[in-house]
């Protein structure tokens, strides 16, 4: 007889990439969605977003490949993991969604800049920063970043609230 202990039982664990097809899921109808309502538009409104879709599609066709080799290898499975665990984590995920689809539902009223700061200061907020200068300091230098990128510059038309409009009506040439 060996003096050396036992080998333990060597089981192969499946991985559970089910929720790993969440994202890519969600990008290929987001990308599809916006390929088709921009079909009528010139072309050059819709180039960028074409080719980058594209690049978009083709990068979710490789995961989904990669993840249906995995399934069918054996090695893993569809299942969702630690996905729908009570968690810290899960409940950051929760709370992200929550001021993400406010930020969308109050765009419209709010505005771009407006939205972005308080989406930006909620979200930081929930991840566990708790300095009030970061807060504040990190959602202004972007909501005034993309302000000034692409309302001002490129003069998209983003939405427009009150924070554009009183900035529109103090910068020149700007309404």
């Amino acid at each position: 007889m060996s003096d050396e202990p036992p080998e333990p039982e060597l089981r192969t664990k499946r991985q559970a990439l089910g929720a790993d097809l969440i994202i890519p899921v969600l990008a290929a109808g987001l990308t599809i969605y916006f390929l088709v309502n921009t079909a009528g538009l010139v072309w050059e409104a819709r180039a960028n977003g074409t080719v980058i879709g594209a690049v978009l599609l083709i990068l979710v066709a490789v995961q989904l490949v990669r993840i249906g080799l995995e399934v069918r290898r054996g090695r893993a499975s569809l299942g969702l993991g630690s996905l729908l665990e009570r968690s810290t984590v899960q409940v950051q995920r929760l709370g992200l969604l929550v001021v993400l689809t406010l930020f969308i539902a109050a765009i419209p009223w709010v505005g771009t800049t407006l939205g972005l700061f308080f989406a930006l200061a909620a979200s930081m907020w929930l991840l566990g920063v708790r300095d009030p200068r970061a807060l504040l300091g990190i959602s202004l230098a972007v909501a005034a970043s993309v302000y000034l990128l692409f309302i001002v510059l490129l003069q998209s038309r983003l939405p427009v609230g009150p924070i554009e409009n009183l900035l529109g009506s103090l910068l020149p040439g700007r309404v």
